[in-house]
């Protein structure tokens, strides 16, 4: 008998399968779907986000308060959310208030929000009507109350905008950054 060396082709076959069932249980381990739940949860969000706004303009065109700049507020799910030109304001007491989402006073909140600040001319600061909104697990920095500092929540590359009505346009919300979700 000759000496054979090598594997046979039943042995090659189960090799393949074995190394084929080990990458199937073990792939997910290595996959980061994190990232992908936290996008996913930003959309929610955006739906959440425009869902409100819509109630809330409803509500305000039906009490005639969709016509005001500012000064108006009206109740939505117990909440009292100001209005502008009928649109929740861009504020912890406009749409954070409509959304009436998971925006604790406590920083284990699963959503932050950050006010937009502009220059004001006189070297200070006043609201620009924009806010920005993301899951706090995407978020480094200071927040108390849900309400993060300057650029915290526009640096996290994960979040998204809501800007205020004008005269002429509704109030919008966007996904403006899932990059760094």
């Amino acid at each position: 008998m000759r000496n054979q060396k090598g594997f046979t082709l039943i042995e090659l076959i189960i090799v393949i399968v074995v190394l084929g069932i080990l990458a199937v249980t073990a792939a997910p381990q290595f996959i980061n779907f994190s990232s992908d739940a936290r996008a996913s949860a930003l959309k929610g969000m955006e739906g959440s986000i425009k869902g409100a706004t819509q109630l809330t303009y409803s509500k305000a065109a039906v009490e005639g308060k969709e016509s005001a700049a500012s000064g108006e507020s009206i109740s939505v799910k117990g909440n009292t959310v100001d209005l502008v030109y009928g649109y929740p304001a861009a504020s912890g007491t406009g749409i954070i208030n409509a959304v009436d989402g998971s925006f604790d006073t406590n920083l284990s909140a699963d959503w932050v929000y950050e006010e937009g600040t502009q220059d004001d001319g006189s070297g200070g600061t006043e609201p620009s009507g924009e806010i920005f909104i993301a899951q706090s697990s995407s978020v480094t920095g200071s927040g108390s109350g849900g309400d993060y500092a300057s650029g915290d929540i526009a640096s996290s590359n994960c979040y998204l905008t809501y800007k205020v009505a004008s005269s002429s346009e509704p109030a919008t919300v966007a996904v403006s950054e899932d990059s760094g979700c």
